[in-house]
This record gives C-alpha cells, structure tokens and sequence, in this order.
C-alpha cells in the first residue's frame, strides 16, 4: 500500500499487519438440510452451520423462526453429495459476492471427491445471469453437476445425503477492531488462476495492455459527478473509460489481466482485481459515506498490485462524489 495522502487507515490497518488463513478448508455435514429463503444451512441436530452464512449472526428468534420453516416445510429431499452457491448474499444476483463467497465453495467440492470419489452436485438459483454462467463454463463445471432451484419455488426446506460448505471470505465474526472480513488467500489465487486459464482455453484471446478508468456506468449509488472533466484529464495519459456492465465477462477478465493503471471509485466491479498482474496500480476512492473497506485492497495486494486509496466526500445521501483532478494527478505522478 502507498498512503500518498496521508490519510487514517481505519479499517485497513488491521490488513497490514500479517495473519493467518488456512486453506483448504471444508466442512461435511451428513443429512443436512438448506433453509428458508436465505438457505441457511443445519445440522441433522439442527445447529446452524455457520460456513452457509458468511458474515452473519442469528439471534435467538432468527433462529426458532429457521426452525419454524424447516418443521412447516414444504421440504425437498435431495439424496446427493452437494454443496449449494445459494445464500442470503447470493439469492439474487451480485457480482462482487458470486465471485468471492459462492464460486469458491466449488473448490471444496472438488477437494471432497478427489478424497471420496463421490461426486458432488452444485446447487444454483435457476436465474442465473449471462456472467454467472461464464464463470461456471470457465471454472470447468459441467451441466451434468447442476442442481438449477426455480427463484419462485414453494420448497422451504432442502436436505442432501453430504452437504459440503466452507468459508472464503469473512470467517472471523468478532475481532477488536470490529468485522474482520479476510479472504483465503488459497481460494482467491486458485480462483483467479481457474478463471485465466479457463478463459483462455474456450475464448482463447490474448489481453491488451490498458490504463483503466472504471467508470461506475448505470449505478444508482456512489456515482462520480465530474466523470467527463476526469476522462479529459486521463485520456493524454493513455486511459480508457471502461464500462463494464456493457462487457461479457471474458472481456472483463482481460481488460484487468492487461491493465498497467486502474482508477476507480469503490464498488463491486473492482472484483475484476481478481485478475491483475503483478505490478498493476491501483486508486480506489472511497465515499466518506460509505466508509473505507477492506475487500479490494486484500485482492490487489494478494496478487501483487500496488494500491493507494483516497477519500472523496459524500455529497449527499446515494454517496455520490466529485473527484479532485489533483488527486489523480498525485497518482498519476507517482505511478508513471
């Protein structure tokens, strides 16, 4: 991390310091159910499995209510191995939460059949959208393996044979300095390593080298009101506007796995820095109303990019911002 500013770390400066995440890790929990429209997981003996709710806590009535739903039903009995990408984050779709809560815990299944050999179905909401099924094509997983769970289903409680979970992200709930919300090291590299090589094999294109300015396009929240006045600045420099709503997925993939520079306020689409290369120079500008956070640092600095951070004040309450020119210019004069 580059702090050009001088800025207070707050919830950063706890990832400076080293700690420790084992990888590989998995739970298996015979005759385990799925329940209520979160799809939180429970044991045979009805404790919570806490790896199908990352970085959630039940109260007391939260959870006679889960019991509530499973005893009620309606129940499906699904007499498979599986592990499920459905979640209270993952019920509808999220970028940012598809890529780096549910599309790890496939790994656990692999890691699960390669001990057994029993095979194990993957369970996914029927709407998936056009870049949740990229990512499950270039991940290698097969049709066969799917269990497709319609949005509109009556069904309130789901059981299987196994079910495998695990955590990538947000495993530690209390800490001193509040959430501590760590990504797996292990998860993300392999992560990013099977999405480059998949996209390589099926679109089989090389990337470009880009200065990125990631644009916040459509969004309704934190949006950049001075966005033309920052592409006049940045286009001399050799910066691309990116809009990446607009793009297929491979696209995403490659216009980050060639970038050199990559400016963007915060939100969901810097989960592209799953693939930066080594050296990439990251700016993040967060919103004083929304908050510094952790996420995009640990993904930059877990694949070697270089990062800084600035704080922009919110300007109202959808947290959008104005971009200081000079801002940009201090990190355009320490990154070039």
């Amino acid at each position: 991390m580059r702090n050009l500013w001088q800025l207070p770390l707050q919830r950063l400066e706890i990832y400076c310091q080293p700690f420790q995440r084992p990888g590989g890790y998995f739970k298996v929990s015979p005759q385990a159910s799925c329940n209520g429209s979160d799809w939180i997981g429970m044991e045979r003996h009805f404790a919570v499995i806490e790896e199908s709710i990352p970085f959630r806590l039940l109260s007391k009535s939260d959870y006679f209510s889960l019991l509530k739903q499973h005893f009620r039903g309606p129940s499906q009995a699904i007499d498979r191995h599986a592990c499920t990408l459905i979640d209270y984050l993952n019920t509808r779709p999220n970028y940012f939460h598809w890529f780096l809560d549910a599309l790890p815990r496939i790994f656990a299944a692999e890691s699960y059949k390669q001990l057994t050999g029993r095979n194990v179905s993957i369970v996914i909401p029927e709407n998936l959208r056009p870049w949740q099924w990229d990512s499950l094509r270039y991940l290698g997983v097969q049709e066969s393996q799917l269990i497709q769970v319609p949005a509109a289903s009556p069904v309130r409680s789901w059981s299987f044979a196994q079910l495998i979970t695990t955590f990538s992200h947000r495993h530690i709930r209390r800490s001193a300095t509040g959430h501590f919300d760590a990504f797996s090291p292990d998860s993300i590299q392999t992560l990013a390593n099977r999405l480059l090589t998949g996209v390589d094999q099926i679109e089989g294109t090389a990337p470009a080298t880009h200065r990125l300015y990631v644009s916040r396009g459509h969004a309704t929240l934190r949006r950049v009101q001075n966005e033309d006045e920052i592409i006049d600045f940045l286009c001399p420099y050799g910066f691309k506007r990116v809009c990446l709503d607009e793009l297929p997925l491979h696209q995403q993939i490659k216009l980050f796995q060639g970038a050199t520079h990559v400016i963007s306020a915060h939100g969901g689409a810097l989960t592209n820095l799953l693939y930066v290369s080594p050296g990439c120079q990251v700016l993040e500008i967060f919103q004083t109303g929304h908050g510094i956070r952790p996420d995009f640092f640990q993904l930059a600095a877990l694949r070697g990019a270089d990062y800084s951070f600035y704080e922009a004040t919110s300007l109202n309450k959808e947290n959008e911002i104005v971009i200081p020119i000079g801002v940009l210019r201090t990190f355009l004069d320490s990154s070039l």
